[in-house]
């Protein structure tokens, strides 16, 4: 068949469509389900414009079964109603199923009036043209609304951050974009690597971020305040009472997703302490990457040795500077002894070399540095200079 007009016995679709103030009504009553909040519970719906823009959904049907549509003025006027609902608050799920059952009870309409089966195959065939014309439009709407409301989030809750890891007025930031300020914040410093190689750069970073997000921000945190990337980022978590729950689900919730491809610190402080914590945060990720390698989820207990033997001062450059011109076959085999709790054979082995390869050079190593390693004092002071001369080269 053409995309002529369509007859629906001896009437045209104007006609069974438009002839009677009863089609809205039934339509009204419709979709009024799917927004009672809106919409009300019967023909008199709640929204002002609904019934003009029913009226006006019927025209433009009757003009698809009469071949005479003309879809761009219909388009702006359909979509501008569209966009009313979604700064309402509609869902887009409620706001497509409106425009579904309204075509519904216009099917049943048609089917009345004629048993014809090509005019309701073409009808049909038109109407689901129609529809799918509508669907597309009200996505792309919904895509273009739900945008800018994130954009305007995500620029107030951005200048939340920014207030409060820089220690400006939080307070007022706070207030001025509606957002809730927490008494207690648990600072999340990430350190993230691309693991996936089968997928471009660009794909792999946005998954990466993505995942991040998702785990933060989805694991009981909406609140969560992120500035993330494919290299990683800091979150600040509010916290409403201890950090012990929060900190664990996090860590269970980051390793199966990124493995060692992840390192994290974990510091929760008060809301002023935050610019601190965050310093304090980047230090310890650090730290643990050049001491125990990538994958850690590591708070300053963990690492307060090391944390303390990284301090700047004349301490750390005395014990750096007692590793001066040792050789490098020293130090690695002291690095070994020190990871294996003092095993001797536990180190040779570890190293492929005979027991009493280790003997000398510890042996060396506490001639020249005057530190020796079999005695806990020195152990724990050459471990302290091992710290403090990777920390120098880092």
């Amino acid at each position: 068949m053409t995309k002529g007009a369509l007859m629906f016995g001896d009437r045209s679709a104007a006609e069974v469509l438009l002839g009677s103030r009863a089609i809205a009504n039934r339509v009204i009553a419709a979709i009024a389900a799917t927004n009672p909040v809106q919409h009300g519970t019967g023909s008199a719906s709640l929204a002002a414009d609904i019934r003009w823009i029913v009226e006006r959904n019927l025209r433009a049907v009757a003009a698809v079964l009469e071949g005479t549509a003309e879809d761009a003025v219909d388009d702006e006027l359909l979509r501008a109603s569209a966009i009313r609902r979604f700064d309402e608050g509609s869902s887009f799920s409620s706001v497509a199923s409106a425009y579904h059952r309204g075509v519904s009870v216009l099917w049943e309409e048609l089917a009345r009036a004629t048993a014809d089966p090509d005019v309701l195959s073409e009808a049909g065939t038109r109407m689901l043209g129609h529809l799918e014309h509508i669907t597309v439009a009200l996505a792309e709407d919904y895509q273009r609304s739900a945008f800018a409301l994130q954009s305007v989030e995500r620029d107030a809750r951005f200048a939340l951050f920014t207030a409060l890891v820089s220690g400006a007025d939080a307070a007022g930031e706070a207030h001025r974009s509606g957002l809730e300020l927490a008494d207690r914040y648990g600072v999340l410093v990430l350190r993230l690597s691309a693991s996936d190689s089968d997928v471009p750069i660009d794909v792999a970073a946005r998954r990466i971020t993505r995942r991040a997000r998702v785990i933060i921000e989805g694991d009981g945190h909406p609140d969560a305040l992120a500035v993330l990337g494919p290299a990683g980022g800091t979150a600040l978590i509010p916290l409403t009472g201890g950090d012990e729950g929060v900190r664990t689900a996090l860590a269970a919730s980051l390793q199966p997703a990124f493995g060692e491809a992840c390192t994290a610190a974990w510091v929760p402080v008060p809301v002023e302490g935050v610019p601190e914590a965050v310093q304090l945060g980047e230090e310890l990720v650090s730290i643990a990457l050049r001491e125990h390698g990538s994958g850690a989820f590591v708070t300053l207990d963990d690492l307060l040795f090391e944390y303390q033997a990284s301090r700047p001062g004349p301490a750390h450059a005395a014990l750096s500077a007692r590793l001066a011109g040792i050789g490098e076959e020293a130090i690695v085999t002291a690095e070994a002894y020190l990871r294996t709790g003092g095993d001797r054979r536990a180190t040779a082995a570890a190293m492929n070399v005979h027991p009493n390869t280790v003997d000398y050079r510890l042996g060396r190593l506490a001639a020249l540095s005057g530190m020796d390693i079999g005695d806990p004092r020195g152990a724990a002071l050459i471990e302290a200079a091992l710290i403090a001369r990777r920390g120098e080269s880092a």
